[in-house]
């Protein structure tokens, strides 16, 4: 049997030499995609394993705080400096208690002290009017804002002690100050240094420590005065940091108006005058002396925070001894939380450059910043009535370095951690649209209600924080879970559960933000105030689960890879198959005839598939161990001898249709020649060769629908990769960690597609040219009558343009079907693109109709009735010597393969 399938191979030769062509398209390419899509998964998962530790896993919020943004998937990030409370102490306790939480570290933004910093007292001489102006500088990176406060009084000659306001002057007893404010947040000490090992970064300064279980709070209830309602005063410990994260800087200057003041009688007119004249509105119009001292003092923001910190806890921040300069020390006075958190508003906007910031926002400005302060964020206080305001006494524990917190700053998978450090933004376009280059870097403000607000200076407990603001103090929860250090299906069902027990129990907001990464984010800041627009700013916003998106995407893009190419192949090697059938019936009827049996017949279908398979085997193992010794990718040797045996099994499987139809040959057909069919099918007059063209492809429907599935699944591949390519890089680059590790993936998937589209002219061609072989006798006629070859050749043509328009209408519909199926949605901004592959299959008609096609034309008359089998032997004997020399080389490199793959 063996001998006779070489001499049935050889009568058929050029049929043969397609088959060995497919063969080797179908092994090189198999081989090489499960090779690339092997080492492409292996690197994306990598660099996300790299990448894969973030500050904290899931963020727990009370209800209804999410941001518009986050339909986009996006979290802001600045979200934690926004959020009031809204979680109760229960609450905590009951996710604390949940299987596979790990550490859940809770932040109460508690709210702004408004604190008056005293320096040193200085002394002025001489008798004079003085104008005392403070002018802070606050450096915000692109501008900076500037704030004057002029402070006049008289000095020695006259007193301004119980005088009427009107005169416009107060009383200057030598004291500078300014004004401060410090967010106060609250914390589990436990929790927080598991979280972010804020017990370490304590600094040895003095008695500083960390909390511990003895640093208690309370409260009290104090009357002030007998007609006034009691006080709630509260007691807190406290640990600051030493990191002033503002750039500002305060300046004093203090110089004698040229006004005459050298007496008394001289400071009464003058005084009379400057009440008669307006008061202070008169005196900010009034020239400074042209001689007389002037007194200039200034002020760094990190001398006014040493300060801050001296007055309120009545010790020296850089040596942690008390203080013995403190002026007005208010530590018996306490300091009082005025101003809560509030969130910035954000509005989707049409960005100016969508192909480099796909997401933009607008700032949505307050109502009341249009009053003439510089306003970002409503104003929230504790109470209209300063009397209401939560009176606070901080006992200091500690001071902490944030640099030395164990917080993951790795920007590909940064969160927000904003008791620690600011939110970062940069302006890279100005109110016009045009670039700023090189941006500039946006610095926050002490403001409570600016765009970007500093960390809290003061840390304290839970509990104290629950004393302050009742019973839901706690702002947000950050998650550590056990057991997701890896990134896997398993990582992200165990986030998801205790994600979901959370809600449940709860009721509480929960996103996952493990496997998160920054996505580069444009916001319009418009003007507020007194300050003009800024313009607009890049933020890296949290492009939350994106590393899951990617894994997740990925795995299913090279799956459909792989799955694809695989189904075109089945599909092509089953075309061959009952192509074959069709052309050797008469030959099958000959040998029923004398005496072989249907069995038989099947057995040596399957002889002929093991060898075609056996070679594909052979050619997708070499290929494929060339690819990752090359690459230096590892593959289990299971699935190493998968990728090859699979070769072997598409032709088994494309063996069993034509072995079953086998059985239904009758030796009487050995009269007959080719696809013989009781009815002929004529839909059309045959007016020309277009017509006679569709006339021929319905009268052999079988055939063409083979054909026509051939070149219809590499389209609907082509439009599906296409997709997927969209798809994937739209994904990864919509984070910074998906733009690192983003693969070529588009070139794995043309890849796919070209061997596609090959297989696809292979079946045509084959099937074609079976079609050429059975109408010699026609095509003989034709010539005979007068037709010429281009009439022929373009009779041919038009045969494989009638498939590809049919298979290119079917391939569409296919892939859009299995992208509705696979992605859930309908893929309409990619549709034009994916229409444009329908044109795909009219090309590989015509290229798998060129070769019969020109078959045809050398057709004559005379060969339509005889056929020539000269020089057979010695043709025989070179193709054997041929195909056994290449069988010997692919062994010899499939060696070679596995001796590397054994080395590595």
């Amino acid at each position: 049997m063996i001998r006779f399938i070489w001499n049935n191979w050889w009568r058929h030769r050029e049929r043969f030499i397609l088959l060995i062509v497919g063969a080797l398209i179908i092994g090189s390419g198999l081989s090489y995609l499960v090779g690339l899509s092997q080492s492409n998964k292996g690197t994306v998962v990598k660099e996300l394993e790299r990448h894969w530790t973030s500050s904290y896993d899931i963020v727990v919020r009370p209800m209804g705080t999410r941001s518009s943004t986050e339909t986009d998937n996006l979290m802001e990030p600045n979200y934690l400096s926004g959020l009031q409370g809204g979680i109760s102490l229960d609450q905590y306790k009951t996710i604390q208690k949940i299987e596979g939480v790990r550490v859940a570290a809770p932040i109460s933004m508690i709210g702004y002290a408004y604190i008056i910093v005293n320096f040193p007292k200085i002394k002025i001489k001489g008798n004079g009017l003085y104008r005392l102006q403070e002018k802070s500088v606050t450096d915000i990176g692109s501008s900076k804002y500037v704030e004057t406060n002029n402070f006049y009084f008289p000095n020695n000659t006259w007193s301004a002690y119980n005088k009427d306001p009107d005169y416009g002057v107060g009383v200057f007893e030598g004291d500078l100050n300014t004004t401060a404010r410090v967010l106060l947040a609250g914390i589990d000490p436990v929790q927080e240094a598991k979280l972010v090992g804020l017990d370490k970064a304590t600094l040895n300064i003095g008695e500083s420590r960390y909390f511990n279980s003895n640093d208690k709070s309370y409260s009290e209830l104090v009357s002030p005065a007998p007609n006034l309602e009691p006080k709630k005063e509260t007691y807190l410990p406290v640990f600051i940091s030493s990191t002033p994260w503002v750039d500002k800087s305060i300046n004093f200057t203090i110089q004698r108006l040229d006004l005459p003041f050298n007496n008394s009688n001289q400071a009464d007119k003058t005084m009379e005058m400057v009440k008669n004249q307006g008061g202070r509105k008169y005196l900010d119009s009034v020239p400074v002396a042209r001689s007389g001292k002037e007194y200039n003092y200034s002020f760094s923001f990190k001398k006014t925070y040493e300060k801050m910190i001296e007055q309120v806890t009545g010790v020296n921040p850089n040596t942690g001894k008390p203080s013995l300069t403190v002026v007005n020390n208010i530590i018996d006075q306490g300091i009082s939380i005025s101003q809560k958190p509030s969130p910035l508003d954000y509005q989707k906007a049409t960005s100016p450059f969508s192909n480099r910031w796909p997401i933009s926002y607008n700032l949505r400005i307050p109502e009341n910043s249009k009053e003439g302060y510089n306003l970002f964020r409503p104003t929230v206080l504790f109470s209209e009535n300063s009397y209401k305001w939560p009176q606070l006494f901080p006992k200091l524990i500690g001071f902490y370095d944030p640099e030395r917190l164990k917080v993951p700053k790795d920007p590909l998978t940064q969160l927000p951690m904003e008791t620690y450090r600011p939110a970062s933004a940069k302006l890279v376009l100005d109110n016009k649209r045009e670039p700023v280059n090189p941006p500039i870097s946006i610095k926050p403000t002490d403001e409570a209600y600016d765009l970007l607000t500093q960390p809290p200076a003061m840390l304290t407990t839970i509990e104290a924080a629950s004393e302050i603001l009742g019973k839901k103090p706690i702002s947000a929860i950050r998650i550590k879970v056990d057991g997701v250090e890896h990134i896997s299906k398993q990582s992200q069902q165990k986030l998801e559960r205790i994600a979901h027990e959370i809600r449940e129990k709860t009721g509480l907001i929960t996103d996952i933000t493990l496997g998160s990464s920054p996505q580069s984010v444009l916001t319009h800041v418009p003007a507020s105030g007194k300050e003009k627009a800024l313009g607009w700013i890049e933020q890296p916003w949290i492009n939350i689960g994106s590393s899951f998106t990617i894994f997740q995407q990925t795995q299913l893009g090279f799956s459909s890879i792989i799955a694809s190419v695989m189904v075109v192949a089945i599909v092509y090697v089953l075309a061959s198959n009952l192509v074959s059938l069709f052309a050797r019936r008469k030959e099958f009827a000959v040998l029923l005839s004398v005496g072989w049996r249907p069995n038989q017949l099947a057995k040596l279908l399957f002889i002929e598939a093991t060898f075609l398979g056996s070679f594909v085997a052979i050619i997708t193992w070499f290929i494929l161990g060339l690819v990752l010794s090359v690459k230096g990718t590892e593959i289990s040797p299971t699935r190493f001898i998968l990728s090859g045996l699979f070769g072997l099994v598409i032709y088994w499987l494309g063996a069993i249709g034509p072995a079953l139809l086998t059985k239904k040959i009758r030796p009487y057909e050995a009269m007959r020649t080719g696809e013989i069919a009781g009815v002929a099918y004529r839909f059309l007059r045959t007016r020309g060769r277009m017509t006679m063209a569709i006339n021929h492809f319905i009268g052999k429907w079988k055939r063409g629908v083979l054909s026509i599935i051939a070149m219809a699944l590499p389209t609907a591949l082509l439009s599906l990769f296409l997709f997927i390519t969209f798809k994937l890089k739209g994904t990864m680059f919509t984070s910074w960690l998906g733009q690192y590790v983003a693969v070529e993936v588009g070139a794995s998937h043309f890849i796919a597609m070209a061997v596609a589209f090959v297989i696809a002219i292979l079946t045509t061609a084959e099937i074609m040219w079976q079609n050429i072989m059975e109408r010699q006798p026609e095509i003989a006629l034709l010539k005979s009558v007068g037709w010429r070859n281009n009439h022929v050749r373009m009779l041919i043509l038009w045969e494989g343009i009638l498939s590809g328009i049919i298979a290119g209408i079917i391939g569409l519909l296919v892939s859009i079907l299995i992208i509705g199926v696979l992605y859930k949605q309908f893929p309409t901004n990619h549709l034009w693109f994916i229409v444009t592959t329908g044109v795909i299959p009219v090309v590989a008609g015509v290229f798998g109709a060129v070769p019969p096609a020109e078959k045809a034309v050398r057709i004559q008359p005379a060969q339509a009735i005889s056929t020539s089998y000269s020089n057979q032997g010695k043709t025989e004997k070179l193709l054997k010597w041929s195909m056994g020399i290449l069988i010997f080389v692919l062994l010899s490199g499939l060696v070679f393969v596995v001796i590397r793959l054994i080395n590595h």
